[in-house]
């Protein structure tokens, strides 16, 4: 008889006999009716207390935690919890325009509100019109929803939840956008920096978030926004991207920074305890079912870089990148002095392109070029790696490719030469 077996058959004998002497202690025991009493007074029953308003579900959402889950799982890992936890909201069609002369002091605050844009000419919920002299504040969206009417026919015309020129400061918090069928949940030329925190971006036709800082005039276009006149910040936080870009006129990455900073300017972008997940529900018909995560590029309709990177910083922390059949990098990153991603997860699903790609060149980088990149306890998944692109030789780009799988670890790669210049134990 093997150990374990002697073990549980003894604990059996052990148990029976403390059961038997159990019953026999009761047994002996005499029972007696207890010496009647004089009943108390009756009080009147108290009024019913009503009971307390239970919370709805919280969530702590934990890049690492999410490796071994489907992509199913990963989908609602904490966009539902999120969205349980919002505030009430007044129902309305279209938020409505910002037109010029109607922004003229102060800060502007838009608040509580669920915009279901009906089927017609709406091309968006709200518009900041285009118009030059600076913003006199900040420009905040708290606790909005915008969807499109689904009734009796989905409003097909919604291009943007809300399409804005030459903001300040602008920020997103508590913010839903769902199902705009044709491209952006939010689309903004800014020139200052940006804050979007605790929103989520559940089936928006292109991109959740565009921000495209242009300053000159581009294709046929004017300018969009007034030049930067500091180093801008930008932060995206407590954000969930869920099956993004899926049948939209432009789809591309899930958020996009379009010239975050200048050489003049140069920006900082944090990317924090955010989730980006698309397996959609049909194949497109090259058989692709996403497309990436995070975008930060210079574009055109801005000065050309020169000498010094767009971006001082771009740091992801805690994030999850799950993309399955991508059409494009999970990431794509161009021009910064310093990238750390840490604590983070990135998985690929029967994906051709599993890279965080960095300086992908498209004749926009003028002679700048990522310097470090620092990996720390980053989990990949599906074979992600760090895809290092030099500068051109003869017109093409040799690539460097570092795993970016390091758990309990931290990587630093040199950007210029895609070299791995250390590698220790955290």
């Amino acid at each position: 008889m093997r150990d374990n077996e002697r073990q549980c058959r003894a604990l059996d004998d052990l148990l029976e006999q403390y059961y038997e002497r159990a019953r026999a202690i009761l047994e002996s025991c005499e029972y007696s009716e207890p010496e009647p009493v004089d009943p108390e007074p009756i009080e009147p029953e108290p009024e019913p207390i009503e009971p307390e308003p239970i919370d709805p579900p919280s969530y702590e959402f934990m890049a690492l935690r999410c490796a071994r889950n489907t992509v199913e799982q990963n989908k609602v890992v904490a966009l539902p919890a999120m969205r349980a936890n919002r505030k009430p909201r007044t129902l309305v069609g279209a938020i409505g325009d910002v037109r010029r002369g109607d922004w003229k002091e102060g800060n502007l605050l838009k608040e509580n509100l669920e915009s279901v844009v009906p089927k017609g000419y709406n091309q968006w919920s709200s518009n900041l019109h285009k118009e030059f002299p600076e913003r006199p504040g900040v420009y905040t969206w708290k606790n909005i929803g915008v969807s499109p009417e689904l009734r009796p026919e989905l409003a097909r015309q919604l291009k943007w939840g809300t399409r804005e020129f030459n903001a300040s400061m602008r920020e997103f918090l508590q913010c839903d956008f769902t199902d705009i069928p044709r491209e952006h949940g939010l689309y903004v030329s800014n020139y200052e920096g940006t804050k979007v925190d605790e929103c989520t971006f559940l089936r928006c036709g292109s991109q959740g978030v565009q921000f495209a800082h242009r300053e000159l005039p581009y294709q046929q276009y004017d300018a969009d926004t007034l030049p930067y006149s500091a180093k801008p910040y930008h932060s995206l936080r407590d954000c969930h991207f869920v099956d993004n870009a899926y049948k939209g006129d432009r789809p591309s990455f899930n958020a996009t920074y379009f010239d975050a900073g200048t050489s003049e300017f140069p920006g900082t972008l944090l990317v924090e305890n955010c989730s980006f997940v698309a397996d959609w529900p049909e194949a497109r018909s090259d058989g692709k079912k996403s497309t990436g995560g995070l975008v930060v590029t210079h574009a055109q309709g801005n000065p050309d870089l020169k000498d010094q990177n767009m971006m001082e910083l771009v740091h992801i922390k805690n994030c999850l990148f799950d993309f399955t059949k991508g059409d494009r990098a999970m990431a794509s990153l161009r021009s910064v002095d310093e990238i750390i991603i840490e604590d983070s997860c990135f998985i690929a699903r029967d994906h051709t392109l599993p890279f965080v790609t960095i300086d992908k060149d498209y004749g926009q980088m003028g002679n700048t070029k990522t310097k470090v990149i620092r990996l720390r306890n980053c989990i990949g998944l599906g074979g992600v790696k760090v895809n290092v692109l030099l500068p051109k030789i003869d017109g093409k780009q040799i690539s460097k490719k570092i795993d970016l799988h390091c758990p309990g670890e931290e990587v630093v790669i040199d950007g210029v030469t895609g070299e791995v210049i250390r590698r220790v134990a955290l």
